[in-house]
């Protein structure tokens, strides 16, 4: 209830539009799931876990870093799985364009059996459709301590729609751009 309720606030408290140097909110709603080994998935009750939705803010902060909070469920699925992330994205200075690469490090809380931390490493891209839409895909590898029984490290995939309340301009000329 308390994760819920932070959603809400948060929602209700941003700000959204396209982001880059001048318009720096985006959000996201995506499918995820968490892929465990065979052999851990026959101690955790599966390999595989659906994730749906996951949602995400982001805030382009300055020079290609982005922070990125976001969080998902497990909704249809047998296993508990709850993850809070929070991320830092460079994306190599490529805010303004319409395929925009990343790399990401960060951590999360996942709340399964018990709730366990994880450092997080990752790759993604976003490319942008429309001046208001964009498809977002995301790999991260959430390294979780052996100490921690409850949890495995684990790849978390992810593929959804980025939405922006402020047209991004899809065909930027070269006095566009913030040198």
């Amino acid at each position: 209830m308390k994760i819920n309720s932070l959603v809400f606030v948060l929602f209700l408290s941003l700000s959204l539009s396209s982001q880059n140097f001048d318009s720096k909110w985006t959000v996201g709603l995506s499918l995820a799931s968490a892929k465990y080994t065979d052999f851990q998935g026959k101690i955790l009750g599966g390999s595989f876990v659906n994730q749906s939705p996951r949602i995400n803010v982001s805030k382009y902060l300055l020079k290609g870093f982005i922070a990125d909070v976001g969080l998902s469920t497990a909704i249809f699925d047998t296993q508990k799985y709850t993850t809070l992330d929070a991320v830092i994205r460079y994306d190599f200075r490529a805010s303004s364009d319409n395929v925009v690469p990343y790399l990401l490090i960060g951590g999360s809380v996942v709340s399964a059996i018990k709730s366990t931390p994880t450092l997080n490493f990752g790759v993604g891209n976003t490319f942008w459709l429309k001046p208001n839409y964009g498809v977002n895909l995301q790999l991260i590898y959430k390294y979780s301590e052996a100490k921690f029984e409850s949890q495995y490290s684990h790849f978390y995939p992810s593929i959804g729609l980025v939405y922006s309340l402020e047209p991004r301009n899809m065909n930027p000329r070269i006095w566009d751009r913030k040198h």
